[in-house]
């Protein structure tokens, strides 16, 4: 059976605990604030983080470059018959291309990598997908099929408190930040292939909720026996209102709960939270 090792980035804000499980390897972006470079999730702590936005540190994000991703890969290659790496989508960094010089570099036959359109709990749910794949002992062609068949099914709604994160982070343009700021507006943002499209904007948490759950409602999926994606970059409480609302009413049992790291929370601000799941 071929020995299949399953790379991510760490803006896939998969679980700690699931990442260890499943053995999959995290490259990590690089966060920059006041002058100091840390390795996300490796140099800096998500409480130590999410500390700097409270006293108004405004990082800014370095995609991982090919030479790390080749060290990586080299490494790996000494006791795995093969990788696949799925990457944070292409339009939001250029991470993705990093990985595609980095395989062109050490062995183009025994990497594939995957431009997952998706970034967060998105591309987690990909990544926790094949490597529960990859555990159970499916082949690489089994599994890349997956991940394709997969990435135009995923579907999620982020709600932001303010759009200045994506803004400053070259994102969004000015016009659009500006609604975020005004009049306690949530901004309702989803995937659009690839790329964060604001969608709607609602008054209050409340009706983010209602918007949320609406939007579960309209897709006529039965949610009752799937795992549903939840992430908040520093608003747990917020969160737990959400799960609740989607446990009573759309009878959701099965939760993925995250707690975003500090690439996502540097475009999405402190206080963003995101529903994540699967269509038919």
């Amino acid at each position: 059976m071929e020995k299949i090792a399953i790379v991510t980035d760490s803006l896939s804000d998969i679980p700690e605990d699931l990442v260890k499980t499943y053995r999959i390897f995290i490259v990590p972006l690089t966060i920059n604030i006041d002058g100091v470079s840390y390795k996300d999730g490796v140099d800096i702590t998500k409480e130590e983080f999410y500390g700097l936005l409270k006293e108004g540190k405004m990082p800014t994000t370095t995609q991982a470059s090919p030479v790390e991703f080749m060290e990586v890969f080299k490494d790996l290659l000494k006791s795995y018959d093969y990788i696949i790496a799925i990457i944070l989508s292409s339009k939001l960094s250029g991470t993705y291309q990093s990985a595609v010089i980095a395989k062109d570099m050490v062995d183009p036959k025994r990497i594939e990598i995957i431009d997952s359109r998706h970034y967060s709990l998105g591309n987690g749910m990909l990544v926790l997908q094949a490597a529960k794949m990859a555990v159970a002992g499916a082949s690489r062609e089994e599994i890349v099929q997956k991940v394709y068949d997969l990435i135009p099914k995923i579907r999620y709604i982020m709600a932001f408190d303010s759009l200045d994160y994506l803004y400053r982070g070259g994102r969004l343009p000015k016009s659009q930040a500006f609604i975020g700021n005004i009049l306690n507006i949530k901004p309702i943002l989803m995937n659009d292939d690839g790329e964060l499209k604001i969608v709607d904007k609602v008054r209050g948490q409340k009706k983010v909720i209602r918007w949320m759950i609406d939007y579960m409602k309209n897709t006529g999926i039965d949610f009752t026996d799937r795992e549903v994606g939840l992430i908040h970059t520093d608003k747990e409480e917020f969160l737990n209102e959400i799960e609740a609302a989607l446990r009573s009413e759309l009878g959701i049992t099965k939760f993925l709960r995250s707690r975003a790291g500090c690439g996502i929370g540097t475009h999405a601000g402190p206080a963003a939270v995101g529903v994540f799941f699967e269509e038919k």
